[in-house]
C-alpha cells in the first residue's frame, strides 16, 4: 500500500454469543471498518451494539451489513431504522437476500404499526452471493455463504479488486467454506470453547490452520473475555486489526 493510500482498520465492537449482552452486559459480536479513521461499514447490529458504536464514534455508522437474523447479530435493527430515520439519516442496509426478507418480514415486524413499509426507513440492497458490492471508490465485498441454521454470510473485503480482508461470521467448521475465506491476508473467524452444528470450536479452527498458508487471524464471537482462546489470537472490544499490511503473502 502506498504512503498516500487510505488507512484501513477493521475495529472491534464487541464478542458476545447469544446471551453474553443479555446477562453480561458485553455488546454481541458486531466490528466497524474504518477509513482514515471514519467507519464505512457497520458488521452487525445485535445486543448492545449501538452503545458501542456511540461510545467509538458518537454515531451509528450509515451503512450496515446484517449477516443474518438471529437477535445478538440483528436485535438492534429496527430501533436504529426508526431511530435514524427520526433524524433524518437513512440508513444503507446491505444484507443477502434472503437474509433481507426474512429481516423485513419478521426482525422488522414492530415498524408495520408506524403504516410504513420497510423501504421507508432505509435503502436496502438485497445482494446475491458472490456479486461485488461497492463501499467506496476502491473496497467492495463480496457475500458468501457460511454454515449455520439460520442463513447466514460472512464475506471478503476487496481493495481494488484484491481480497484484504475475510469475515467468516457465524459458522460451524467447514474447510470448504474456510478455503473461501483464506484468499485473504486478515482473517477473522467465529469460534468458542465447544464446537456444536453452527458454530466452530478453537480446535477446529487451530487444526484447520495449522495445515494453510499463514494469515493474520482473530477469533471473534467467543463470548465473554475470560472465554477467549488461549491457543489463537482473540480479537477484544477496542481492538484494531491493522489492514494496512499483508502478512504471510
Amino acid at each position: 500500500m502506498s504512503a498516500d493510500a487510505s488507512r484501513l482498520f477493521l475495529l472491534c465492537l464487541g464478542t458476545g454469543r447469544g446471551a453474553t449482552a443479555v446477562y453480561d452486559g458485553d455488546a454481541s459480536s458486531s466490528a466497524a471498518l474504518l477509513v482514515d479513521g471514519e467507519p464505512v461499514l457497520l458488521v452487525d447490529a445485535g445486543f448492545g451494539v449501538v452503545r458501542a458504536c456511540k461510545a467509538a464514534f458518537g454515531a451509528v455508522p450509515r451503512t450496515l451489513l446484517i449477516t443474518h437474523n438471529h437477535s445478538d447479530h440483528a436485535a438492534e435493527l429496527p430501533v436504529i431504522l426508526a431511530a435514524e430515520c427520526a433524524r433524518d439519516h437513512r440508513p444503507r442496509v446491505i444484507a443477502a437476500a434472503e437474509v433481507a426478507t426474512t429481516l423485513r418480514a419478521h426482525r422488522l415486524h414492530e415498524l408495520h404499526s408506524t403504516g410504513a413499509s420497510p423501504s421507508a426507513f432505509a435503502d436496502w440492497q438485497d445482494v446475491a452471493p458472490d456479486t461485488p458490492i461497492a463501499l467506496t471508490d476502491t473496497l467492495s465485498l463480496r457475500l458468501l455463504r457460511a454454515r449455520h441454521s439460520e442463513p447466514c454470510y460472512g464475506f471478503i473485503v476487496e481493495a481494488n479488486g484484491k481480497p484484504l480482508l475475510a469475515y467468516g461470521g457465524d459458522s460451524a467448521c467447514d474447510d470448504d467454506y474456510y478455503d473461501r475465506l483464506w484468499v485473504a491476508p486478515h482473517v477473522v473467524l467465529d469460534a468458542r470453547g465447544r464446537a456444536n452444528a453452527e458454530h466452530a470450536s478453537f480446535t477446529q479452527v487451530a487444526a484447520y490452520t495449522a495445515e494453510r498458508p499463514t494469515r493474520d487471524l482473530h477469533i471473534t464471537g467467543y463470548g465473554r473475555p475470560e472465554q477467549a482462546p488461549a491457543e489463537l489470537t482473540p480479537l477484544r472490544p477496542g481492538e484494531c486489526i491493522d489492514l494496512n499490511g499483508n502478512p504471510g503473502t
